[in-house]
């Protein structure tokens, strides 16, 4: 009798806080709501729990950026409660995988609930990024993946506190620079960036979304 194909469900875990929290919040959401929660039945109350602790941990690593003595030691506690969190849903919905009747049902649950069927091992640094500058207060890092040597950009970086209305808040010969926010802290900020070459070598591009979609103000 031959084997019958066995389906992993898998959390991609980042070492990069923010983005494990994010993708974190992307895991619940697509296990809470259908068709996720078709498959796996998690109870309000431990939903409102996990989001929480969630919150909690994303109030703590916005805390770290500050640079204040003592709060890592606090980040780190609130964000491997929600380790143990994304662990212990992972293992519902493998069970939920392993009672599949067939392998492509089990990808299905896979895929429904946000996970992964097989480990991503590649990493490909993002077209655009922003970060906190990790020696200054309230300074963000910009980077751009530049153009090709020889081609003359510019690159624009645009602001959005709602996510919807964007202005542009520095462009720069530069495909890495500095953008000093000036905002107070706990505030969420979206970025989107563009390259602008040449009218003869199509002139602006597309806007280019951060990772993250956006980071709160440290």
């Amino acid at each position: 009798m031959k084997k019958a194909a066995h389906v992993n469900a898998i959390f991609s875990y980042d070492d990069n806080v923010d983005i494990f929290l994010d993708d974190a919040l992307a895991f619940y959401t697509a296990l809470f709501n259908s068709p996720g929660n078709t498959h796996v039945t998690i109870p309000i109350a431990t939903q409102s729990s996990v989001q929480g602790r969630l919150t909690t941990a994303t109030g703590s690593q916005s805390a770290v950026k500050t640079r204040t003595k003592g709060l890592a030691a606090t980040r780190n506690v609130d964000v491997q409660a929600v380790i143990t969190d994304v662990q212990n849903f992972v293992a519902q919905v493998q069970t939920a995988v392993n009672n599949a009747p067939n392998a492509l049902t089990a990808i299905k649950i896979v895929l429904d609930c946000g996970l992964f069927t097989r480990k991503i091992t590649s990493k490909t640094k993002p077209p655009y990024n922003v970060e906190a500058d990790k020696t200054t207060a309230g300074e963000f890092d910009i980077i751009f993946k530049a153009a090709a040597r020889g081609v003359h950009a510019c690159y624009e970086t645009q602001e959005s506190t709602d996510g919807i209305n964007f202005v542009t808040v520095k462009t720069s010969p530069d495909s890495r620079y500095v953008y000093i926010h000036g905002k107070p802290s706990g505030t969420k900020l979206w970025f989107r960036g563009r390259v602008i070459l040449s009218d003869k070598k199509g002139g602006a591009q597309a806007w280019l979304s951060t990772h993250a979609g956006y980071i709160f103000v440290p």
